[in-house]
């Protein structure tokens, strides 16, 4: 039976562990300051729980000097070293920023860049299809911040499967081996046909934007956890909404949300929450 859960934050937090979970429910906190106080009361509460980096709710980059990657259909383009691309696979790998624009109509975007390094993806107006495997995949990187450009709307989709492409568990349509941020001023769609929506094996984190999610399995998962500030979802899943579940330290695999709009329908729980 599906299950239904609506909630809006406002200048709230919540954390959900221990196998703890929401469904069925309604929650709604009201303030009486202006929208940006709101928005700078929030941030500033979120950082001193030691939740998010002051980097986490950066979304500006310099156009000028970010590489650029023109997505066309079957292949890709760039005039950057840190960019190899071989057919509709590209692949980064140096710390800095990449702006992606275009449609791949199959094909995958791979970050396989030093452990020590960040990176910053631009989401300009992209359509990405990876009928087998993840549209984009982290492998090995310090931190990936994937940035929606303002008004722009992105759309990230799996074919169906997750063919094995090396020993690591592909099973989402951004799938993360490290620490992912996502955030931006505008529109990220995920549509999973199988597997879940957005997972990351470290923490993964929200702090702005628009995201319209329907997965299979799970909507978002984060082994150590999922924190979430300022956004606004849409989640249809076959399992959880949000999840987060860690049996390897007690400390983890939990849910912070500090406000945010939520409409999630789901097969399992609406938010779960599992700590050993």
């Amino acid at each position: 039976m599906k299950k239904h859960i609506i909630l809006s934050f406002v200048l709230v937090f919540a954390v959900f562990s221990a196998g703890c979970s929401v469904q069925n429910t309604a929650q709604t906190g009201t303030g009486s300051v202006s929208a940006s106080s709101q928005e700078n009361n929030v941030q500033a509460s979120a950082l001193a729980e030691g939740m998010f980096t002051d980097r986490d709710w950066e979304i500006g980059y310099d156009e000028e000097s970010a590489a650029k990657i023109s997505l066309s259909l079957n292949s890709a383009s760039s005039t950057s070293d840190a960019v190899d691309i071989s057919g509709s696979t590209v692949t980064i790998t140096d710390e800095g920023t990449y702006i992606l624009s275009g449609t791949l109509d199959d094909g995958m975007i791979i970050v396989n860049a030093d452990e020590t390094d960040k990176i910053q993806i631009v989401l300009n107006g992209v359509d990405i299809t990876c009928s087998s495997s993840a549209a984009i995949y982290v492998l090995q990187a310090d931190k990936v911040f994937i940035t929606t450009a303002e008004n722009t709307e992105n759309t990230l989709s799996n074919g169906g499967e997750y063919v094995a492409i090396d020993d690591s568990n592909i099973d989402s349509v951004i799938f993360a081996k490290s620490d992912l941020t996502l955030n931006g001023a505008g529109i990220l769609n995920i549509n999973a046909a199988a597997g879940h929506g957005i997972v990351s094996k470290d923490d993964l984190a929200f702090t702005s934007g628009i995201y319209s999610i329907i997965s299979a399995s799970h909507g978002i998962s984060g082994k150590d956890s999922v924190r979430i500030a300022g956004v606004t979802f849409d989640i249809a899943s076959g399992k959880d909404g949000i999840h987060s579940e860690n049996a390897d330290d007690t400390s983890l695999g939990f849910v912070y949300i500090a406000d945010g709009n939520f409409n999630i329908v789901s097969e399992g729980d609406g938010i779960s929450a599992k700590a050993y």
